[in-house]
């Protein structure tokens, strides 16, 4: 069996799995590189390509094409329904939770370490993927699918290539960010002419939620980062999301608690130090509040 690299294990654990051998006619999995081409099927994609039910982090950036069926995730505190014709681009970092996927769902899948693009920071885009910043979402014209489908064909093609073709993979890697870059740039012109003044400070405070809630869980924090008064802000939240700036924070802060007791082994002490919080006593009832469970019940999965 080729070599499993602990960058892939979240997403590509089970292919390596389903078979002796990790390349198939459907999967090619290296080092580096994870590419599946078809998935079909509510327990096919839940299985092999996320893990369904539970908050996790990517370890690995990841490409999705749709192509069937429909996939509800929430991604970073915000629910999307990922469904035909869109392509998903998600960064290594952005953490991930699927919670449902459709009996009819198919879509293919391209997974790849940082290492493997080390040098093409050039590309905006792509710059912004290695460093953890990206999620896109694209609904796709007829013509911009099969343009994408076509980068997804010969990528397919040439990673079989014997000695692998690491330089070609990077450019076709690098030119498709290229593509998907027009395609966003299309897509966040138009959005951009309905969206509305709130709904752009909303963005930009679940930005500043998802990097800081772990440190900072104070309104004014937010208020001063966005150039607001908390009062607004407060008023802002509330009319934009139906719920408040607290609740927010608190949703972020208890994420990444889940992340933290299901995918490692740090004891809760250690975990409730990492998040800030003054003691293992202060974060067990914190928890409890807002999950129904203590740490120790939702670690072993009660």
């Amino acid at each position: 069996m080729m070599k499993q690299n602990n960058l892939l294990l979240l997403a590509l654990k089970q292919i390596f799995e389903l078979s002796s051998v990790p390349c198939n006619t459907y999967r090619f999995v290296s080092a580096e590189l994870g590419m599946v081409r078809s998935v079909k099927g509510t327990l096919e994609v839940s299985e092999q390509i996320f893990m369904l039910g539970q908050p996790y982090r990517l370890t690995e950036g990841r490409i999705l094409l749709m192509h069937a069926g429909y996939i509800r995730v929430r991604t970073n505190l915000i629910e999307f329904t990922l469904s035909a014709k869109q392509l998903i681009v998600a960064s290594p970092g952005t953490i991930l939770q699927v919670l449902e996927v459709s009996n009819d769902c198919e879509l293919e899948m391209l997974a790849f370490t940082n290492s493997l693009m080390e040098g093409w920071q050039k590309e905006t885009l792509l710059q912004m993927f290695l460093q953890g910043r990206l999620y896109v979402q694209l609904d796709l014209a007829e013509k911009e699918e099969k343009r994408i489908q076509q980068f997804f064909d010969m990528l397919w093609d040439v990673v079989h290539d014997e000695p692998f073709p690491r330089e070609i993979v990077r450019s076709l890697i690098a030119a498709l960010f290229h593509q998907i870059y027009a395609y966003r740039m299309r897509e966040m012109s138009e959005d951009k002419q309905q969206r509305t003044r709130q709904e752009e400070v909303f963005n930009r405070f679940l930005l500043l939620v998802n990097k800081y809630a772990i440190r900072e869980r104070n309104i004014i924090f937010y208020a001063e980062r966005l150039y607001l008064t908390p009062r607004y802000l407060s008023t802002l939240i509330r009319q934009t999301s139906g719920r408040t700036v607290m609740d927010w924070v608190n949703e972020a802060v208890v994420q990444e608690a889940k992340l933290l007791l299901r995918h490692s082994d740090k004891l809760v002490y250690q975990i409730a130090d990492e998040l800030n919080f003054p003691n293992a006593s202060f974060f067990c009832k914190y928890f409890r509040r807002l999950t129904g469970k203590t740490p120790h019940e939702y670690r072993l999965g009660k």
